[in-house]
């Protein structure tokens, strides 16, 4: 089997039991929750068979975190990577209830249903600025890491995780809108010619179908 791009949503926080919109850096720790689930995600790894060399994360201090948790597990290093923090709220950063769960959520449905990848939160970014800013980092861990055969483990965030499926045409937009990822679940991506096919979406074994 080739290698292939695990990304790994970070564990539970605070700011995600209270519904907060958490996207700046450094951004909240995880609970004592967040850290069995990276545990947990980690034990998942280090049997699967995969063999990467190193455990990547975005900046954010949870995804550090839980990085670390799945590196325990595996015996390998951490990075942290520029360019992969989660899709920014803007002006909403923080706030919580359902207005500004809501007002995030349309921005995600524009991209995903309506195709306005200009679409963004006062002060946030645009799914434009979101895709040139991540795709590159994805297709520069590509080149270096799976077409030389060593997996890429890459703990991110939820609503970035559906974008660079999205992005890379590995998976339906409607289908990326519909299936959120819960905390430390995972999207699997491998090379597939000169794109990419998804083979995991959370609990969903195979190419997603809509």
């Amino acid at each position: 089997m080739s290698a292939r791009l695990h990304l790994v949503r970070h564990g539970q926080t605070p700011s995600n039991v209270a519904g907060a919109l958490d996207t700046a850096l450094p951004g909240a720790p995880l609970t004592d929750l967040g850290r069995d689930q990276a545990r947990a995600v980690g034990q998942e790894l280090a049997g699967s068979g995969i063999s990467p060399s190193v455990i990547l994360s975005s900046e954010a201090a949870r995804a550090r975190e839980t990085a670390g948790l799945i590196a325990g597990a595996m015996g390998l290093p951490t990075q942290a990577v520029p360019g992969l923090i989660e899709v920014q709220a803007g002006e909403y950063e923080m706030r919580t209830g359902p207005e500004a769960l809501l007002s995030y959520n349309r921005v995600v449905r524009d991209w995903l249903e309506d195709g306005d990848l200009a679409s963004s939160l006062p002060g946030g970014e645009s799914a434009l600025a979101v895709r040139d800013r991540a795709m590159p980092v994805i297709a520069e861990l590509r080149e270096s890491h799976l077409d030389n055969g060593t997996d890429v483990v890459l703990v991110v965030h939820g609503t970035l995780m559906r974008m660079i499926a999205v992005f890379a045409g590995a998976a339906p937009s409607q289908w990326a809108l519909s299936n959120r990822i819960p905390n430390c679940g995972v999207i699997e991506l491998a090379p597939d010619r000169g794109g990419w096919s998804c083979e995991r979406w959370g609990d969903h074994l195979g190419r997603p179908q809509v």
